[in-house]
């Protein structure tokens, strides 16, 4: 009896994590159409966050959908920097071109893998990105948590150079057409809608 339970209880936690983490789907068509918006940050103060100095280096704003989502849990950031979300705009929005491509994520950076190019890799890079967030509050914090492959959200904030206590730091790229390890965008996220 206790054998037919406990498979009971399995097999209802597994489809219940399946159901929620679970890709999110769109059908065809450019879900987030728009580049991201930046502007110079004037008259934006520090922000001191834990043991870290936030410097604001532009207002920022997007709305992008979720192509892959990592949680750090035991790097040197992830005090600060708790989840790094792929993302991506225009065509790199378009399920027609996503389901030919596989993102992995690993030591703070993405790559893809493809069984043929949707569009030219140049463009893929034009039109996506691995950013580091950090959530201002707790409330963030937890819908970070929530974001799965798929969805298509809104975002508030500021590209940021954060400082730790510690003597490192990580500076946010100012440019969505870089790429490489220092092309990723560092986030502080003021506000954050699950569309």
């Amino acid at each position: 009896m206790l054998k037919h339970l406990l498979f009971s209880v399995l097999i209802i936690a597994g489809g219940y994590y399946y159901w929620t983490t679970r890709p999110i789907t769109h059908g065809p068509g450019e879900m987030a159409p728009n580049k991201p918006k930046q502007e110079k940050a004037f008259g934006v103060k520090d922000i001191q966050h834990k043991n870290y100095t936030v410097s604001p280096l532009a207002k920022f704003e997007m709305q992008a959908r979720v192509l892959a989502k990592k949680a750090y849990y035991a790097d040197k950031q992830s005090d600060i920097l708790p989840y790094d979300v792929v993302f991506g705009w225009g065509p790199m929005s378009d399920e027609r071109n996503l389901d030919h491509i596989l993102i992995k994520q690993s030591n703070r950076d993405y790559k893809w893998e493809m069984t043929r190019p949707p569009i030219p890799e140049k463009q893929m890079k034009l039109y996506s990105a691995n950013m580091h967030l950090i959530p201002a509050n707790l409330m963030i914090k937890e819908k970070l948590g929530e974001l799965r492959e798929g969805h298509i959200v809104k975002i508030k904030g500021l590209l940021v150079k954060v400082s730790s206590d510690k003597g490192w730091e990580i500076k946010s790229s100012l440019s969505r057409i870089d790429s490489g390890s220092k092309a990723n965008e560092v986030v502080w996220i003021e506000s954050l809608e699950i569309l």
